[in-house]
Parts: C-alpha cells; sequence; structure tokens
C-alpha cells in the first residue's frame, strides 16, 4: 500500500477575509463556485463518497474535517472508522453529532444512507459558511431534536436550482 502525504486544507478551514470587517470568515462553498478550479469541490465530494459506496465501504464519520482540498483536488479522509457495509451490524456510534443521521442517532446501524445524510449536512454547511447547528450545544437535547426533525434553516439564501431540494432529500429523516 502506497500512502500519499500531504499538507491539505479541509473545506471546514476555508477562511479569507471578510470584505466589510476585515476579520478571517469561513468562505461558502458556493462561493467557490464562480469558474475556477475551485468549482467542483462538492461535486468531486459526492464522487469520492459515490466511489466509497461502489467499494460496499461506509465512512460512518463522514464531515466537511474530512474533506481534504490540496493544490485543487479533493480527497476524502479519515477512513479509520470506516467498514464494509456488510460487516457494519454494531450499534456504536461515532462521529459529530450535527452530522450524524438521526436513525444513527436513535441505535441503528450505519449504512450509506447515513453519509449520504452527512453529505446534505455538508451541503448546508457549502451554502451557509457555517457549521449545522454551530449556534447550539452538541449534547443530548440536540440530538433529540435532530432525531424529532430539526434541520438547520434555510432562510432566503440563493443557491443553484435544484441544490436546496437535492439538499433536503439528502438529510431526510426517512431516507430512502
Amino acid at each position: 500500500m502506497r500512502i500519499k502525504f500531504i499538507t491539505p486544507n479541509t473545506v471546514a478551514q476555508r477562511k479569507e477575509p471578510d470584505p466589510i470587517t476585515g476579520s478571517n470568515r469561513r468562505i461558502p462553498c458556493l462561493e467557490l463556485s464562480i469558474p475556477n478550479r475551485n468549482s467542483r469541490h462538492l461535486w468531486d465530494t459526492a464522487s469520492g463518497l459515490s466511489g466509497i459506496h461502489k467499494k460496499s465501504i461506509i465512512h460512518r464519520d463522514f464531515h466537511s474535517g474530512n474533506i481534504l482540498i490540496n493544490n485543487g483536488w479533493i480527497s476524502i479522509g479519515d477512513l479509520g472508522l470506516s467498514k464494509s457495509a456488510t460487516e457494519a451490524d454494531d450499534n456504536e456510534i461515532y462521529g459529530i453529532i450535527p452530522y450524524m443521521a438521526p436513525e444513527v442517532l436513535q441505535g441503528q446501524t450505519y449504512t450509506e444512507k447515513s453519509d449520504i445524510y452527512s453529505f446534505g449536512m455538508i451541503m448546508w454547511e457549502c451554502m451557509t459558511g457555517r457549521r449545522p447547528f454551530w449556534d447550539r450545544a452538541h449534547d443530548t437535547e440536540l440530538i433529540i431534536d435532530i432525531c424529532d426533525g430539526l434541520r438547520p434553516p434555510i432562510g432566503d439564501i440563493v443557491a443553484p436550482e435544484g441544490y436546496i431540494e437535492l439538499m433536503k432529500e439528502c438529510w431526510d429523516s426517512d431516507p430512502k
């Protein structure tokens, strides 16, 4: 096995000076979608996750901190908790609460659908430049609210056609 060492940024680390305040702010991925080498980050992330799933592997800890950006290339990292879809029968809970699917928080087994839910949260993060539930404690109360259907607010954010609908499908509480 060959492992390439890279010094990447992650989607979670992307920052730039705010044009108004001058302080650093997180860059929403959609702002990166102007035609340039970064325009495909979200697409490449989805393709990478699809590739993992085609090998019958479930990531089980998919969040923006595990999406590595190096010289404009996307890699999905931290596969340490990943398991074969056929072996993933334990009910241990791993991950960062806002990115964890409700069914996992309720003790069900991780599936590819759990990773897709996490991707929906990453889509929201890319749309807003904020991590899901950034303004709340990551505690039992948040877990209960997520299991009861709470999702981050969409508000009046402008996104490409079909983006919000796809994001909502990814984080639907009845995975299909």
